[in-house]
């Protein structure tokens, strides 16, 4: 019995002359485990979202069984993640459901169990790895018990535990009578699949058993038949003995938010050398990488590199954050145009950059970002780094989420940078790739844990001209902005824990109660006994007073200036005594006493705010509020759409800090931030990361949109 049946599907999105589904038709059966096979822009996640119903066909149709529930998990688990709590999060879509709290609260017990993730149930989500998440978002999707199980690419960036993790319990979800359909352009993927829909150009050019794919041709055109070829690391051994070092860590350690991601490493890289990278998710990869570019500044240790070269170049993960112009081509050429490349020499400089990287300069210059596949989005984000023409770059998981032909371009062009003279590193979680490099070095927990090198000579850097390089500018803005981040997400101090144990509802009743009486009160001495209660309410919070009174002095200037206006513009009291008399500004006893009761009833309100918002956090805020608007919801008045926008906005507020930091980064690694001296010319440098932000806070905002969607939100 067909699930799914797709009849004469056509797709194609604005911006677009070319369809990316034409013509396509098949049948899923109930039951079955099919994968959805493919190069990167053959339209395997436009046929999800087509199926899911995010998007609205041009012609066709996609018809599901009656009754039939649907979830699609997406490649980016960030996208799809509703709540701040890992628990809460899970529940969002059973709660969709109108189940009962005890049937909740056991859905939530068993999606967590089978993804491995129930003593993760009370931790932030924002705390937990790449692969953590992932399976987050896999837990929130099955705890609707949906029919058919959709994933989209959605394993292309975890380390191999994590994926076989993911695998075993697909096994176990097949078996227990459900549909699996996987989005997918890897191997492993395919073999777990019983069937095979194989697509190209947006049509589906084979549909059958998996047996019959892995011996049909459409295999070999889709996975490459091989695996890279292994570097001979006995040839590196002898080169590196008079090859140049061209950047030193030495003893880098970085702590944030209270964890070590970085601890004391210590590693050197070889001018001409292609080093790889390997470990765990949250084994502390990436962090080094950054802090190697200059993005962030290391609590102890030094980085040290060929000055007149510069801070490595870095390619991040995340693509969408490194794009930020509307047409392929003059987004490769912004940091390349910075520098002062003009006329001829910028275009050629873009054509190789592009053509480096596996996209033809001729197909894809003028195509506009927006109708590019994922893979094609991380090859032009590629093609921007390359384009700046770096001695040392660096390459996190610059693989992930590319197919097979895709992958071996991306590889191979490491490998052309380094036989031309670069230091290229890169990070990975597949071992065919390590093998590819030069060099691996093994990283957990924050340490070097291994090193192909650790049984070889150590070689100085005495004979290269090596500087400290000291952090990029843009380092202190990324810090302020992770310090909001974890301002917003983390919950610490054992007073305030204390005051958690009280219930959400009293908790904003007492907030509520001593903010009013702050604002309410008129009389001098009134104030000053309203900001005695307000500090003891903040000493009940758990509140940092250090803090609190730095975040009162910021605001002093503007209450100041507050009442200046107060003393022009109050009355005097008629009789009183003139302090002084100018024109229309009087100082009298009663406008300097107005001003001062004003000055407090504000620190006391600030006060009150500060010491809510420290001891409560959003889930508890939101808990409080679903609990004291319930009688709302009784007259029929839809408390729920309110609950949810708060919901979203106290975890859409995060995900944006975290796309700016990645608009920072890779605006300062190509050159157009950071760079300006004098205010004037900084506060201009700012101005281009409004705009990409704006576009990916929409972009974000889509993305929210669809999972919420899928979570049953109706």
């Amino acid at each position: 019995m067909a699930v799914i049946t797709v009849k004469n599907l056509t797709f194609r999105y604005p911006h677009s002359e070319k369809r990316c589904i034409d013509d396509v038709s098949f049948a899923i059966e109930k039951g079955s485990y099919t994968a959805v096979a493919g190069t990167n822009g053959s339209g395997k996640s436009t046929l999800a979202r087509l199926i899911c119903g995010l998007l609205v066909p041009e012609s066709g149709s996609v018809e599901l069984q009656a009754g039939i529930q649907t979830a699609l998990v997406f490649q980016h688990p960030k996208d799809q993640i509703v709540s701040a709590i890992a628990g809460r999060d899970t529940a969002f879509g059973p709660r969709n459901l109108n189940l009962s709290p005890a049937e909740v609260e056991l859905r939530v017990i068993e999606s967590l169990g089978v993804t491995g993730l129930l003593d993760k149930a009370e931790k932030s989500s924002s705390a937990l790895s790449l692969g953590q998440t992932q399976k987050l978002a896999l837990s929130g999707n099955i705890a609707i018990f949906p029919d058919v199980l959709i994933l989209d690419e959605s394993l292309s960036m975890l380390d191999p535990e994590s994926r076989n993790d993911i695998y075993e319990f697909l096994r176990y979800w097949h078996k227990c009578g459900k549909t699996v359909i996987h989005i997918t352009h890897d191997t492993e993927s395919v073999a777990e699949a019983e069937n095979v829909i194989a697509m190209e150009g947006g049509r589906v050019v084979f549909y059958g058993k998996r047996s019959r794919f892995t011996e049909s041709g459409f295999y070999t055109g889709i996975f490459g038949g091989r695996a890279p070829e292994k570097a001979d690391r006995s040839l590196f051994l002898k080169k590196i003995t008079s090859a140049e070092i061209s950047f030193e860590a030495r003893d880098v350690s970085y702590s944030y938010d209270g964890r070590s991601s970085v601890k004391s490493l210590s590693f050197a890289l070889y001018k001409g050398s292609l080093t790889a990278v390997t470990g765990p998710s949250g084994a502390g990869k990436s962090t080094m990488m950054e802090i190697g570019a200059g993005l962030i500044k290391p609590d102890s240790g030094i980085i040290l590199a060929d000055r007149n070269s510069g801070a490595p170049a870095l390619v991040q993960q995340n693509s969408d954050s490194a794009l930020f112009e509307p047409f392929a081509a003059d987004d490769v050429a912004m940091g390349p145009r910075k520098r002062g490349v003009k006329g001829k020499r910028l275009k050629e400089t873009v054509r190789n950059a592009m053509n480096d990287a596996g996209l033809p300069f001729g197909e894809f210059a003028d195509r506009h970002i927006t109708t590019l596949s994922g893979g094609e989005k991380r090859r032009l984000a590629i093609a921007g780094i390359l384009a700046m023409n770096s001695d040392v770059i660096f390459f996190d998981e610059p693989t992930a989420g590319l197919d097979y032909s895709a992958k071996m371009q991306v590889l191979n062009m490491m490998r052309r940078l380094a036989d031309s003279g670069r230091t290229v590193f890169f990070s990975t979680h597949r071992r065919d790739e390590a093998d590819f490099a030069d060099r691996e070095i093994r990283m957990d927990d924050g340490r070097i844990t291994g090193d192909s090198l650790e049984n070889v000579k150590s070689f100085s850097a005495s004979d290269t001209v090596l500087s400290a390089m000291p952090p990029s500018e843009s380092a202190a803005m990324l810090e302020k902005l992770r310090g909001v981040n974890s301002a917003m997400t983390s919950v610490s101090g054992e007073q305030r824990k204390k005051y958690q144990a009280v219930n959400p509802a009293l908790r904003i009743i007492i907030f509520a109660a001593v903010f009013v009486i702050s604002l309410a009160v008129r009389p001098l001495y009134a104030c000053a006994a309203a900001l005695s209660l307000a500090f003891i309410y903040c000493g009940i919070c758990g509140m940092n007073f250090r803090r609190l009174a730095l975040s009162i002095i910021k605001i002093l200037p503007f209450l100041l200036i507050f009442s200046l206006f107060q003393l022009i513009f109050h009355p005097a009291v008629p009789g009183e005594r003139m302090f002084t008399t100018w024109r229309y500004f009087m100082i009298t006893p009663s406008k300097l006493v107005f001003c001062l009761a004003s000055i407090i009833r504000t620190c006391s309100s600030l006060a009150c705010i500060c010491g809510f918002f420290v001891s409560t956090p959003e889930y508890d805020l939101i808990d409080g509020l679903r609990f004291l608007l319930k009688p709302l919801s009784l007259l029929r008045i839809p408390v729920r759409y309110f609950i949810l926008i708060l919901e979203i906005v106290f975890r859409f507020v995060p995900l944006l800090i975290d796309e700016a930091a990645g608009i920072i980064k890779t605006q300062s690694v190509r050159g157009t931030l950071g760079q300006e001296k004098g205010r004037l010319a900084r506060i201009r440098a700012y101005i281009p990361l409004i705009v990409p932000l704006v576009l990916q806070t929409v972009r974000r905002s889509e993305l929210l949109a669809d999972a919420i969607t899928m979570r049953c939100f109706k």
